[in-house]
C-alpha cells in the first residue's frame, strides 16, 4: 500500500510537471488574474510542451534504444543524458518566457531552474541527489517570491506546498530511491537557487 501511494505521489509531483504547476499558480495571483485568457492558455501549453512533453519524449526514446531501463530513472547512472535533455528544454522555456515579455523575476526564476537542473545533473554523477525534491524546493521558493513581489498573502498555498514537499520526500524514501539526506539536499538546492534568482532586479 505504501509503495503504491509512493508511486502515485511521485507521479503527481514529477519534476517535469512542476514548471507547469508553478505557472498555473502564478496566473491565479494578483494582476495576473486580469491577463487575457488566450495569453495564459498559450503560455501554459507552451511551457507544458517545452518542460514536460519534450523531455518525456526524450526519455521514452532513450528507453526504447536501451539507454535507460525505466521512465522513472531509478538508476542514478542512467540520469545524466535525460537530465541534459531537460536542461536544454528548460533553456528553451527560459527563452520563450523572455520573448513573451514575462516579468524579469519570472524569467530569472526560470534561469534558476536551469541552473538547479544543471547542478543536479553534475552532483548526480557522484551522488544521487533528489530531483523530485529539488523541483519542490523550486516551487516553494517561487510561491514565496511571487507572494512578496505582488504583495499577496499566500500562507495557505505556501503551507500546502511545504506539506506536499514533505509527502514527496517520504514517498521517495519509502520507495527506496533516496535517503533522507538526499531529499533534504535536493529541496535546499532548489529553494536557495530560486529564492536567490527571484530577488534579482528588486527595488
Amino acid at each position: 500500500m505504501m509503495q503504491k501511494l509512493g508511486h502515485i505521489i511521485s507521479t503527481i509531483f514529477q519534476p517535469l510537471l512542476i514548471p507547469t504547476y508553478g505557472l498555473l499558480l502564478l496566473f491565479q495571483a494578483g494582476l495576473f488574474t486580469y491577463t487575457q485568457f488566450n495569453y495564459k492558455l498559450f503560455t501554459v501549453i507552451s511551457i507544458f510542451i517545452l518542460t514536460a512533453i519534450v523531455p518525456l519524449m526524450a526519455i521514452l526514446i532513450l528507453k526504447k534504444v536501451g539507454v535507460v531501463s525505466s521512465v522513472a530513472l531509478s538508476e542514478g547512472k542512467e540520469r545524466t543524458l535525460p537530465y541534459l535533455f531537460a536542461i536544454f528544454s528548460y533553456i528553451a522555456a527560459l527563452i520563450f518566457l523572455w520573448r513573451i515579455y514575462m516579468p524579469v523575476y519570472i524569467v530569472a526564476m526560470m534561469a534558476g531552474c536551469v541552473l538547479a537542473t544543471t547542478l543536479v545533473t553534475i552532483i548526480n554523477i557522484k551522488w544521487k541527489i533528489s530531483a523530485h525534491l529539488c523541483a519542490m524546493g523550486c516551487l516553494c521558493a517561487a510561491i514565496l517570491i511571487v507572494s512578496f513581489r505582488l504583495g499577496i498573502n499566500s500562507t495557505w498555498v505556501l503551507a500546502f506546498s511545504f506539506v506536499a514537499a514533505g509527502f514527496v520526500s517520504m514517498a521517495r524514501i519509502v520507495l527506496g530511491v533516496h535517503t533522507p539526506l538526499q531529499t533534504i539536499a535536493g529541496f535546499a538546492l532548489g529553494f536557495i537557487l530560486i529564492a536567490s534568482f527571484g530577488m534579482i532586479n528588486i527595488a
